[in-house]
């Protein structure tokens, strides 16, 4: 009885366990590019992606001189492409927001390649750079 006792208790605290490593839902391609995104031909000092371990992120868009936003929401890897569902209510801008158009809730981006110094990303047929920088 002790030991059906003991080998319930090891096998719940294992499940435990595992739920809890899978708790962000992240892939484990995402885990990888888990990081701070900058694209230096906008901005040095604000990036324009920051995604975090727990699954959520933060998107900027960046108009230098005129307009610069941020959007919150979530965001994973599936199969070859990055997903991120924003949530447009979270808008924060700062500038002219008559050049701020419609933000989709959800859109996608192919990953075509990444390192631990950046991240590129496939839209249209053109492959965008983003570096990754420790913060």
């Amino acid at each position: 009885m002790r030991r059906n006792l003991t080998l319930t208790a090891i096998c719940g605290a294992a499940l435990a366990a595992a739920a809890l490593s899978s708790c962000s839902g992240l892939s484990s391609q995402a885990k990888e590019i888990v990081g701070i995104y900058y694209n230096p031909e906008l901005s040095q000092t604000d990036p324009v992606m920051e995604l975090r371990s727990d699954g959520k992120c933060t998107v900027r868009a960046i108009k230098p001189g005129v307009l610069t936003y941020s959007v919150d929401g979530e965001w994973n890897v599936e199969n070859d492409s990055i997903i991120f569902d924003l949530d447009p209510a979270s808008v924060k801008a700062e500038g002219d927001e008559a050049f701020m158009g419609t933000i989709p809730p959800h859109y996608s981006r192919r990953v075509a390649g990444y390192n631990e110094f950046n991240l590129q990303l496939e839209q249209d047929g053109v492959v965008y750079l983003y570096q990754r920088r420790a913060e």
